[in-house]
């Protein structure tokens, strides 16, 4: 028997482009997508280590406001113990736990700054501190320069005590800061090419009352005179073949500009070279300017001590504080009690919307990013349903980055506190955001 001949394949169509075997595709086709699931994943990556973080710092703060600090006491005849029941020094203790602080602190630096250089987002103009920027850049770059032998040397600047207001800025302080990066990671090239070892140098200083000059000096071989302007040229590049695209100081340049600003490169006296950034500052309008948008950092009040008998802080106002992780809720709560506050405790946001349809509060504190409802869709029943206590939320976030998340923030215009954050930042937030209504005077 015959049989029928086979129906003809459909036609494939012809792709848009040349479909290329895997092994000739370019690397540089790989190199992107290797940095865009980099950037993908560091949102998550961030959220992973925030948390823990903030659970250190939480608790290393709740302690220390126990222990009376060295001259901090003003009550004269109070007297603390010298000797631990232990016979190690009360001192010695405390100055083990301020560094457990200091270093979890560093590493939540460490964090927001490799998730502010990973994340692509488009530039944003807000009210910035070019002293936070610099701690950032230098907390990122640090090791990378210890480990190519390289002294990085930079102004300390603490965020507790708050940043000198000159140092204010409008621009995008993430842009600042990969232009930083990139200036340190070139002179640590320079110099590992030159000898193998050396010193980099970041200044930051006023210029007047309304300029902000930071400074990246090096000891390599400096810039030749004849190239200082060339250098800014795309694609120019004095790096062998293969090591450098010739786009980091044109992109740089353009990034400085797009702020106000400009980057210039000049001889140091003692050889090598000194860039220098200068930008405009806010000093000069500080009386003006009120800190609002975006979420500078501020000067955060010391920390306070646990308040005493009959002198309580929070005066027994209710706070309904929401996160999914133990470590935060149970050091934050055992903190804020303390100060007089009565907390709930709840791990989720339907859990939180549970008690809030039974019970009042004076203020919510809720993480944005937790299983099941998200701090966004936990705001939108809220405001829903009860949208006076939609007024009364603070959230938290290991990624306040996020342009979805500050686009969040804002239309909301809730206050934000960004993971680890500072007991006494929250205390005062909470203050402000539970503080009476003052009182109408009677018409005569």
């Amino acid at each position: 028997m015959a049989s029928l001949p086979s129906p003809a394949a459909p036609p494939v169509p012809a792709p848009d482009r040349p479909v290329r075997p895997a092994d000739e595709v370019p690397l540089d086709d790989v190199q992107r997508d290797k940095l865009a699931l980099m950037g993908h994943m560091a949102s998550s990556i961030a959220h992973e280590l925030s948390n823990p973080l903030a659970t250190i710092v939480a608790s290393a703060q709740a302690i220390l406001s126990l222990w009376p600090a060295p001259m901090g006491r003003r009550d004269a005849s109070f007297a603390p113990p010298e000797l631990s029941p232990q016979g190690v020094p009360i001192r010695q203790l405390r100055e083990d736990l301020e560094l457990i602080l200091a270093e979890a602190r560093r590493a939540g630096d460490i964090v927001h700054g490799l998730l502010a250089s990973a994340r692509n987002h488009p530039p944003e103009t807000r009210l910035c501190w070019a002293a936070d920027v610099v701690r950032r850049a230098v907390a990122l770059s640090r090791h990378h320069c210890k480990l190519h032998n390289i002294t990085l040397q930079a102004p300390f600047f603490d965020p507790e005590e708050g940043y000198p207001l000159w140092t204010r800025f409008r621009g995008d302080a993430n842009q600042l800061q990969q232009v930083l990066l990139n200036l340190i990671m070139n002179a640590q090239q320079a110099i590992t090419t030159c000898r193998g070892f050396g010193t980099i140098r970041l200044t930051l200083a006023p210029d007047g009352p309304d300029r902000i000059v930071i400074g990246v000096e090096d000891d390599g071989p400096g810039v030749p005179e004849e190239l200082r302007e060339a250098i800014f040229r795309p694609y120019f590049t004095t790096k062998p073949t293969g090591e450098g695209t010739g786009l980091g100081l044109s992109i740089s340049q353009g990034l400085v500009r797009a702020q106000g600003g400009d980057i210039t490169v000049a001889a140091r006296t003692e050889g090598g070279a000194v860039f220098r950034i200068v930008l405009p500052s806010l000093a000069a309008q500080e009386r003006q300017v009120p800190v609002t948008d975006g979420a500078p950092p501020a000067a955060v009040a010391a920390l306070p001590a646990a308040a005493p008998a009959g002198q309580d802080l929070g005066a027994g106002r209710r706070v309904l504080l929401v996160d999914d992780e133990p470590g935060i809720r149970r050091s934050v709560s055992r903190f804020l009690q303390r100060q007089g506050f009565q907390v709930a405790e709840v791990a989720c946001a339907q859990a939180a919307l549970d008690v809030l349809r039974g019970e009042t509060f004076d203020a919510i504190v809720s993480d944005l990013r937790m299983p099941g409802l998200s701090g966004e869709e936990f705001f939108a029943i809220l405001s829903r349903e009860l949208p006076g206590m939609a007024r009364r939320v603070i959230f938290t976030s290991g990624d306040l980055l996020r342009g979805e998340t500050q686009a969040f923030l804002q239309q909301s215009g809730c206050p934000s506190l960004e993971k680890p954050y500072e007991l006494a930042e929250l205390v005062q937030l909470l203050e402000t955001l539970t503080a009476p209504a003052p009182a109408r005077r009677a018409s005569a």
